[in-house]
């Protein structure tokens, strides 16, 4: 579901709901501001949590249910639509999926204390998370085959097929992962107060920005892909819907690559590689040409294939690191930390909505008008699809540079902690 939040709910409010394309940036960056609090109180509710079931599955599950109801507001919202109607149901939703993604992750990072162990288990969760992405990719282009190019039809039938999934996979998580006792000699997080502390931890904080930088990246070039390959490269809404699916098979395809990378040398070290190949294809993406799918859809492969570099090691550095903390100060803190890491990630899509929508909005770019638009307005939207995004990763690449937490050390720790269990 995060696929449509970013690349399609916004132009579909903005154009066929009727709501003006400045508002809808403002609700989507507003209701994500107001959410990323949620996500470290969450964290440390979680890492307090005791029960029969266990310490995620309460979470999991009541989140869920709150997801399925935001879903159906959102993706089934009808035109005319008022402002705080739309924000409401945003803000339904998002908090279901806080919940869910926090406890999700959190709970991943427990399963094993093995470094490169970790890099797999988020690995796979990255290459599940892309299989996700691109069967709702396909929903647009098919729905629009089957009947015909209605943008609403398109919207709605994802919205379907989200809240049908997210039931029987749900459950499975719940009925068939274990999970392990916390490791912590000092019991859980046990006041708001961790939350302030951890911001005063230098590693966290360099996790953090990275993270930040590698979610705003693309998700700067996600909020104007459309707009870009429709208004500056003259491809019809289904044409651009398809050329995500190069993209993202290939960030599916390369996801072994990138762990076979990190083994070899070290999480971090992958990350830079994949820093490195991200800024030449997006800038790469200057050149695809209109009216021919081919080269359209090879650049766009190019451009996929050090995405999910990123998103998965760097969630594998940060349980390497939850790791050295709870044999620093005695307190497993992997909720909080997760939640923090979430609350991150979602200011990397909400502020490029927020940013790039307004923006657009004051060089006079309207989305309904297409190839129509002035050509001062299609040469700003291209330069906000491409330019921002390579300097934000050569940013973040900088700030990973050296990062202490090798494979020695990660064992160094995993067995002090065992010992100490």
């Amino acid at each position: 579901m995060g696929l449509p939040v970013v690349v399609h709910l916004p132009p579909y409010y903005a154009g066929s709901l009727g709501l003006d394309i400045g508002v809808v940036g403002l609700i989507f960056f507003i209701v994500r501001i107001i959410d990323v609090p949620l996500d470290p109180i969450l964290g440390v509710l979680i890492d307090r949590s005791k029960s029969r079931l266990g310490r995620f599955r309460p979470w999991l599950g009541g989140g869920a249910m709150i997801l399925f109801a935001g879903v159906l507001a959102v993706f089934f919202a009808q035109p005319g639509i008022s402002g705080p109607m739309a924000f409401a149901g945003l803000m339904l939703m998002y908090v279901g999926y806080s919940v869910v993604l926090v406890s999700h992750m959190a709970w991943g990072a427990v399963l094993s204390d093995d470094y490169h162990e970790r890099s797999r288990i988020f690995g796979w969760w990255m290459a599940f998370n892309m299989v996700g992405m691109l069967a709702i990719l396909a929903v647009p282009p098919a729905s629009a085959a089957l009947f015909g190019a209605d943008r609403a039809t398109g919207i709605q039938t994802m919205g379907i097929i989200i809240a049908a999934a997210l039931v029987p996979t749900i459950i499975l998580n719940i009925v068939a992962v274990p999970e392990r006792l916390s490791r912590s000699d000092a019991g859980h997080a046990h006041g708001w107060r961790e939350m302030v502390d951890a911001f005063r931890m230098p590693l966290l904080r360099r996790l953090l920005i990275v993270d930040l930088l590698a979610n705003l990246a693309p998700g700067i070039a996600g909020a104007l892909l459309l707009f870009f390959f429709e208004a500056a490269r003259g491809y019809t809404p289904a044409q651009a819907s398809l050329l995500l699916i190069p993209y993202f098979v290939a960030g599916l395809v390369a996801a072994p690559f990138w762990m076979a990378l990190a083994r070899r040398t070290s999480k971090h070290r992958a990350i830079l590689w994949a820093v490195g190949l991200y800024m030449i294809c997006q800038s790469g993406t200057l050149f695809i040409p209109r009216d021919d799918m081919a080269l359209a859809s090879l650049g766009m492969a190019l451009a996929g294939i050090p995405y999910v570099a990123p998103a998965f090691l760097l969630r594998a550095m940060l349980a390497d690191y939850s790791d050295a903390e709870t044999l620093r100060s005695g307190k497993e803190q992997t909720g909080l930390f997760y939640a923090l890491l979430t609350a991150v990630q979602k200011l990397g899509y909400a502020i490029p909505v927020g940013l790039t929508y307004p923006l657009l909005g004051l060089i006079g770019f309207d989305p309904s008008l297409g190839t129509a638009n002035s050509e001062n307005a299609i040469t700003a939207l291209t330069f906000l699809f491409i330019v921002p995004p390579v300097l934000i990763a050569g940013i973040g690449g900088l700030i990973i540079r050296g990062w202490p937490i090798t494979a020695e050390t990660q064992a160094r720790n995993a067995e002090a902690l065992a010992a100490r269990s």
